[in-house]
This record gives C-alpha cells, sequence and structure tokens, in this order.
C-alpha cells in the first residue's frame, strides 16, 4: 500500500509539473521576455557598429602616420608631383603673404626653385627614414626642420641667389617653421578628405 501511495504521490507530482509547463504565459511574463529581446537586440546592434568603426580605423591607416614623412601615394611619380604641388602653393603663399621675400627671376624661377627643393627633401626624407630612423625618432622629428632648414640656405644661397631672394636670415629661420606648420596643416586636411571619401 505505501509503495501504491508513493506511486501515487509521484505520478501527481509529475502531473503537476507538466500542468506547470503547460500553463501559458502571463502577459506580464511576455513583456519582460520581449523588454529582454530588444536589450539583446539593442546590444548587438551595437557591438556590431563597433566592429565596423574598428575597421573602419583599421582601414585608414594605410598612409604613413609620421609628420615630414607622409605620402601621398605609393607611386613614386605621383607622390612626387603631389608633394611638388603642395610645396610651391605653400612656398609661394608664405613668401608672398608674410613679406618675407622677393622673386626678381620671376614665377619660372619659383618653379625651378620648388622643384629643386622637393627633389632634395625628398631624397634627405626618404635617406633619414630608411637609415636613421631611430634618430628620427630621438630627434621628434626636429632633424627634419634643420635639414629642410640647410636645404633652403643653400639653394637661396648658391643655386638660385639671383632668383629667389629671402631678405633676412632670422627671415629664413621663421619661413621654414611657418613653412612646416603650413604644410603639416593642409596635409592633414588632404588626408581627412581622402579618409571621409
Amino acid at each position: 500500500m505505501r509503495d501504491e501511495k508513493r506511486k501515487n504521490d509521484g505520478e501527481e507530482t509529475e502531473e503537476k509539473k507538466d500542468d506547470e509547463e503547460k500553463k501559458e504565459p502571463t502577459e506580464d511574463e511576455l513583456e519582460k521576455d520581449r523588454e529582454q529581446l530588444e536589450a539583446l537586440i539593442k546590444s548587438i546592434k551595437a557591438v556590431e557598429e563597433a566592429k565596423r568603426e574598428r575597421e573602419k580605423r583599421k582601414g585608414k591607416r594605410g598612409m604613413i602616420a609620421i609628420e615630414f614623412g607622409s605620402i601621398f601615394h605609393r607611386n613614386i611619380v605621383l607622390n612626387f608631383m603631389g608633394y611638388f604641388m603642395l610645396n610651391l602653393t605653400i612656398i609661394y603663399t608664405v613668401l608672398v603673404l608674410f613679406d618675407f621675400g622677393a622673386f626678381p627671376g620671376g614665377l619660372t624661377a619659383v618653379v625651378l626653385f620648388v622643384l629643386a627643393y622637393t627633389f632634395v627633401e625628398t631624397l634627405f626624407r626618404m635617406y633619414l627614414l630608411l637609415n636613421h630612423f631611430n634618430v628620427v625618432l630621438r630627434t621628434l622629428g626636429f632633424i627634419f626642420y634643420f635639414g629642410y632648414l640647410t636645404i633652403f640656405y643653400l639653394l637661396n644661397m648658391y643655386v638660385f641667389p639671383q632668383s629667389v631672394l629671402i631678405f633676412s636670415d632670422i627671415g629664413l629661420v621663421v619661413f621654414v617653421g611657418m613653412f612646416i606648420v603650413f604644410r603639416y596643416i593642409v596635409t592633414q586636411l588632404i588626408r581627412n578628405m581622402v579618409y571621409r571619401s
């Protein structure tokens, strides 16, 4: 008898469990489940968006980000032409706008001066980055400033002495500093426009 009673009690508890499982969820329970699902979907979307942003940032690292060692294009000729156009625009603008010098040789002399400067600067920059990168890091890039200053001085005094005149030695130092700052700003603007498109 006891065995039958235990058996009946066991059957009753199983039936109660089955009845509880068969009960339909209440409106409150459904609402809670729906809210949990919506929260889960939102968090999944946020994770996917963050992943897309990381991938975009990774894709933006195509250019070298060291100042004074920037690359506009992987093709050497196109990169040189980009630097030439940028240097021509900034050198001419800074010289004229801030009255650092004059151009007795005319516009042709300015173009030749900037072409020579861009060529020597490119060689100088490549040499330092390839052979003395640790010096660039230790000087925080100031080695480039002194190199550019030397290039400007040598071109101004010995290669184009009567074509492009920078009025004073202090003017040359300030001019080169302003040239580098303006070129950095313009380069950053160009990069930002390229990355957005």
